[in-house]
């Protein structure tokens, strides 16, 4: 597994499928870019530093770190201009007790708070206030491994991210099995003196992993923007060139992986995610927002029925003063647009 921050790995990019932005999207795919399975095809030898840094690298043993993260999609809206979207943010993780604190602000505007405190999770959401009245914190429960997944890129949480090799033994297998590998030279990342590595993995088994869990038979980065020309025959398709899956990786002299950069491209998108591991081992405290704050996530989704019901009404009595095919239509568009259950809805 490619590791974020040294111990991510590509296998949660489809959980961006359909674009749904916020903290545990974004975080989805910091714990997925980074989780490839083994590559198949021919490894390349490694460069003598690199031999000598995945030595002090497998003796790190880490339960809590923080990070900050940076990800960057590149999707073809229209030809030669593509659709950018960007995202950053960070926080700090510990799995003795399991606890997480992630911000996350998308295209620098919407900013998304997650905690996570044993099995309880958190989510700061101005939409709930509005509809409660005053509580902005979601409260749910989660299912402790698939939420781990979720919300730690560094993937320091997780017990099958480590091995024999310490706990970034996933990102010292992606090393060892990369298809091309080269050293570029001493580096200085977050004030510290590192090695960079670049590599080329097999994009393979990260394609295999989206086309086995995506519902489409064809990946989903292409699938939300797909469009076709409106009449007339269609253009003959134009060769793409084939997926490619890099990783760039800053190593300090302890074997710390200070920043870990994947790259994945395929169809005209570029998704390009960087994890930094600011410290590990490092005293962590999340704290619960105040009981006065917060709303049961089962709670809220009644209050949003609720409301969604009633703009729902007050659509359809507008609805009244329009006559035969002109308020069938305001009243099918007003059922559409609602957030109310299709099956409820016909029946307001």
């Amino acid at each position: 597994m490619v590791t974020a921050k040294g111990g991510a790995s590509v296998g949660g990019v489809l959980r961006l499928a359909g674009l749904r932005w916020g903290a545990i999207a974004v975080l989805a795919l910091a714990a997925a870019l980074l989780c490839a399975a083994t590559p198949a095809r021919a490894a390349a030898p490694l460069p003598p530093d690199l031999v000598a840094l995945e030595q002090q690298m497998a003796q790190l043993q880490a339960n809590s770190e923080r990070f900050s993260f940076q990800e960057e999609f590149a999707l073809p809206l229209l030809p030669n201009v593509p659709l950018i979207l960007f995202a950053s943010g960070g926080g700090e993780a510990s799995d003795s007790p399991p606890q997480v604190a992630v911000t996350t602000s998308v295209l620098g505007l919407t900013e998304e708070q997650t905690r996570v405190i044993g099995e309880t999770t958190y989510h700061y959401k101005h939409q709930a206030a509005e509809i409660d009245g005053g509580r902005p914190w979601v409260r749910s429960r989660r299912a402790a491994k698939k939420e781990a997944q979720v919300l730690d890129p560094g993937s320091v949480l997780e017990n099958d991210q480590a091995g024999k090799q310490g706990t970034f033994s996933k990102l010292i297998e992606e090393l060892n099995g990369a298809l091309a590998i080269e050293e570029s030279g001493p580096a200085t990342v977050d004030d510290q003196r590192v090695i960079e590595f670049d590599a080329t993995l097999d994009p393979a088994p990260f394609l295999a992993q989206i086309r086995a869990q995506s519902r489409e038979p064809r990946h989903p980065l292409s699938r939300p923007l797909e469009t076709s020309p409106v009449g007339g025959p269609k253009a003959p398709a134009k060769p793409v060139p084939p997926p490619t899956l890099e990783l760039e990786v800053f190593i300090a002299p302890s074997g710390l992986p200070v920043r870990v950069r994947v790259t994945f491209a395929d169809e005209g998108a570029t998704i390009a995610l960087r994890v930094d591991t600011l410290a590990i081992n490092i005293p962590v405290h999340v704290t619960p927002p105040p009981a006065r704050q917060t709303i049961d996530e089962a709670q809220l989704k009644k209050l949003e029925r609720r409301r969604a019901a009633r703009e729902l009404k007050r659509a359809l009595r507008a609805c009244r003063r329009l006559h035969g095919k002109h308020a069938a239509e305001c009243r099918a568009l007003a059922r559409a647009n609602s957030r109310v259950p299709s099956s409820e809805a016909g029946l307001l």
